[in-house]
C-alpha cells in the first residue's frame, strides 16, 4: 500500500513503513547567478536538513540519500557533498547510503540541488494520525527565510533539534514548517485530524509567511507545557488546543 501523507510518500510493507521525503534549493550558493550568496557548506547543510526533518518528525530513520546536483562535481558538488556528510556525522546519523549525480555536460552559473531521502520506521513508531481532541499545539523555532536564517542562528531549528524532536515520547506529531507557512500546515493538521484548532496565536507570528528551510516546527502534545521547550533552547510559542470540528458533527 502506498499513501501520500502531507508532503511525504509512505510505502507500507507488513509491519514496516518506508518514508520518501524530498527538498530542493535554487539560486542560493556561491555562483555568479545566485541571488543569496552563501558557501557550499551552508547549501549542503540546509537542504539535507529539510528532507531529513520531514522523515525524523514521523519517526523514520534514513536509509538512502540521493543528491541531484545541478552543478559541476569539481569543485562545487564536492563541497556540497562534504557538507552533507558532515551534517550527518555530527548528528550521529550513520549507516546511510549516499548517491546522486551532477551536471558535467554544461557550465552552470547558478546553484541548484535536489534531495530525496528514503527512510524506514516500524508501524508502532510511525508518528502520523495520532492527534486527538484535547491535545495542544505549539510552535518551536521561528519561520525564517533567506538572510534571516543567517542573521538569527539562535531562533531557527537545526538538524540536531529535529533529532531531539524525533526522540521525544511526549510529542505526538511534529510538522516542519515549509515554504507554505504555519497557517497552511495548521489547516492541513485540522483536515487530517478532523479537529479544529482553538487558536491562541501570538500576534507577533506571521502564520502566512514562508517557513524557509524548516527553521520552525509545529508540535502536537498532550501536556500544555512540554519539557522539550526547555530541552531545545529555541523560541517556543503556544498556538492553541484541538477540539471537535462543528462542521463535522
Amino acid at each position: 500500500m502506498i499513501e501520500r501523507y502531507r508532503d511525504l510518500i509512505i510505502i507500507y510493507e507488513g509491519d514496516v513503513a518506508y518514508v520518501v521525503s524530498c527538498d530542493s534549493l535554487g539560486a542560493i550558493g556561491n555562483k555568479e547567478g545566485d541571488v543569496l550568496k552563501v558557501s557550499e557548506e551552508v547549501v549542503g547543510r540546509a537542504t539535507i536538513k529539510v528532507a531529513l526533518a520531514e522523515a525524523l518528525c514521523v519517526g523514520a530513520r534514513p536509509l538512502v540519500i540521493s543528491d541531484t546536483l545541478a552543478v559541476e562535481m569539481k569543485p562545487t558538488g564536492n563541497r556540497i557533498i562534504r557538507a552533507i556528510k558532515k551534517e550527518l556525522e555530527e548528528n550521529e546519523l550513520t549507516g546511510i547510503v549516499l548517491t546522486g549525480s551532477s551536471e558535467e555536460n554544461f557550465p552552470t552559473s547558478m546553484t541548484g540541488i535536489g534531495i530525496t531521502i528514503i527512510s524506514r520506521a516500524s508501524l508502532r513508531d510511525l508518528k502520523i494520525k495520532r492527534t486527538k481532541k484535547g491535545m495542544h499545539v505549539s510552535l518551536l523555532g521561528l519561520p525564517l527565510v533567506g538572510e534571516e536564517v543567517l542573521k538569527n542562528p539562535g531562533k531557527g531549528l537545526q538538524l540536531r533539534d529535529y533529532v531531539k524532536i524525533s526522540e521525544s515520547e511526549e510529542i505526538v506529531e511534529a510538522i516542519p514548517v515549509g515554504s507554505k507557512g504555519i497557517g497552511y500546515e495548521l489547516r492541513v493538521l485540522e483536515e487530517l485530524s478532523g479537529l479544529r484548532l482553538e487558536r491562541n496565536i501570538p500576534c507577533h507570528l506571521d502564520i502566512e509567511k514562508s517557513g524557509g528551510p524548516s527553521t520552525s516546527c509545529i508540535l502536537v502534545h498532550e501536556e500544555k507545557h512540554p519539557s522539550i521547550a526547555k530541552i531545545i533552547n529555541k523560541p517556543f510559542n503556544y498556538l492553541g488546543r484541538l477540539s471537535k470540528n462543528p462542521s463535522l458533527l
